[in-house]
C-alpha cells in the first residue's frame, strides 16, 4: 500500500495501556505491513493494532487518543503530529480502498459476519483457553503450580512434613496414582477434603487422616483428584477464569500475572468439589487396586457403591501401620 510505504520508517513514542485500569506505560510506535507496531524501548513487540481497526477516541492530555476496542479500553495516546498525521492519511486510503458492496454482497457480509460472531462467542474461547492450556510446558506448569500453592498457604497455613510423613507419602503416591508427574502434600485446608493445582500437585486435608484406621480415605480422595485431572487440566480451569484477553496476553508473552493466580487459587480453595464420572474413579481404584466403600460413603458419592468391592482380606493395605501412622503425624512434627 502506497501510504504505508510512505511512513513506513516512521517511528514516535506513545502511551498506551492495555486494560482500563492498568497503568500507562511509554512504547515505540511504528508501521508494520497492515499494523501499527507497538514495542517497548528495547525494541521488544508488545502488541500490533490492525489499522483498519484504528479509531479516534478524542483528544488526551497532551495529543490524540486511539483505540482498537469498542469500549476503548485498550488506548495508545500520540502527541506526535506527523505520526497523527500519518494514522489519519492510512486510514483514509483504507477507506477510499474499501468495495461498496450491494445487497447481495451485503447480504453475503451480513451471514459471514453472524457466522463470525457465533464462532467468536461459543467457540473461540473455549479453543483458545483449551489450546493455551495445551502447550504450557510442564517447567511453566509447575512455576505456576508453585506460585498457586504459595497463595494457597496464605490462607490454610504451610504444607505439612515431616521425613518418616513424606517416606510414607511417596509409598502412596507409588500405590495410588502411580506417576512421577504428581505429588501428594499435606496441609490444613479447612473444609475442602482435596485439591489439585497445575504442576501436578494434589493437596489433601490433614483431617481426612484424623480417627481413620488405614489410608483408604485419604487415597480415595487421591483417586478423586487423578479423576477430575484426567479429564480436565487445571490448566484450563486456570486460563477461563482469566478470560480471552488475559489468555491472549499469555500466548504472546508466556507470561501470568500474579493477582490472577492469587484469584484462581482462592476459587479453587472455597469452590465447590468436582465431580468426574464414575466409569474415571472405578477405573482407577481397579488399577490401585483400592476399596471404594469407605471414599463413596465419605464423598456422598452412591453411584460408586458396588456390589463386588474389595473386602479387606482381598487387598494389600495401602500403607502399613508404622507409615500410616508416621503421615498421621506429619502435621504434628
Amino acid at each position: 500500500m502506497t501510504a504505508i510505504k510512505e511512513f513506513e520508517r516512521l517511528e514516535s513514542l506513545g502511551l498506551w495501556r492495555g486494560l482500563k485500569d492498568s497503568q500507562r506505560r511509554e512504547v515505540v510506535v511504528s508501521f508494520g505491513e497492515a499494523t501499527l507496531v507497538l514495542s517497548d524501548i528495547n525494541n521488544r513487540p508488545i502488541t500490533h493494532w490492525s489499522l483498519a481497526a484504528i479509531e479516534d477516541a478524542g483528544n488526551g492530555e497532551n495529543g490524540v487518543i486511539f483505540t482498537v476496542d469498542d469500549l476503548g479500553e485498550e488506548t495508545l495516546e500520540i502527541d506526535d503530529q506527523i505520526m497523527i498525521s500519518a494514522i489519519y492519511k492510512i486510514k483514509a486510503s483504507i477507506e477510499a480502498r474499501r468495495p461498496h458492496p450491494g445487497r447481495l454482497r451485503w447480504f453475503l457480509g451480513a451471514g459471514i459476519l453472524i457466522s463470525f460472531l457465533v464462532i467468536s462467542i461459543f467457540w473461540l474461547p473455549n479453543a483458545l483457553t483449551q489450546y493455551a492450556s495445551n502447550i504450557v510446558p510442564d517447567s511453566k506448569a509447575v512455576e505456576i503450580g508453585e506460585v498457586i500453592l504459595k497463595s494457597i498457604q496464605k490462607t490454610t497455613g504451610s504444607v505439612c512434613t515431616s521425613p518418616p510423613g513424606e517416606r510414607a507419602l511417596r509409598r502412596l503416591e507409588n500405590r495410588v496414582i502411580g506417576s512421577p508427574s504428581n505429588r501428594i502434600r499435606i496441609i490444613e485446608m479447612g473444609n475442602r477434603p482435596s485439591l489439585h493445582i497445575p504442576g501436578g500437585n494434589i493437596l489433601i486435608n490433614h483431617r481426612l487422616t484424623i480417627d481413620e484406621p488405614n489410608a483408604n480415605l485419604i487415597a480415595g480422595y487421591a483417586i478423586l483428584e487423578r479423576a477430575i485431572e484426567d479429564e480436565k487440566s487445571p490448566l484450563f480451569d486456570l486460563f477461563k477464569s482469566m478470560g480471552l484477553k488475559k489468555t491472549l496476553k499469555f500466548l504472546g508473552t508466556g507470561d501470568i500475572d500474579n493477582s490472577d493466580l492469587e484469584y484462581f487459587a482462592n476459587n479453587q480453595l472455597f469452590g465447590s468439589l468436582s465431580a468426574p464420572r464414575a466409569e474415571t474413579i472405578i477405573e482407577l481404584f481397579t488399577v490401585a487396586e483400592i476399596p471404594l466403600s469407605r471414599f463413596a460413603n465419605h464423598a456422598n458419592r452412591i453411584d460408586l457403591i458396588v456390589k463386588d468391592d474389595l473386602m479387606k482380606e482381598q487387598y494389600l493395605p495401602i500403607l502399613d501401620d508404622k507409615d500410616w501412622l508416621n503421615l498421621q503425624e506429619i502435621c504434628t512434627n
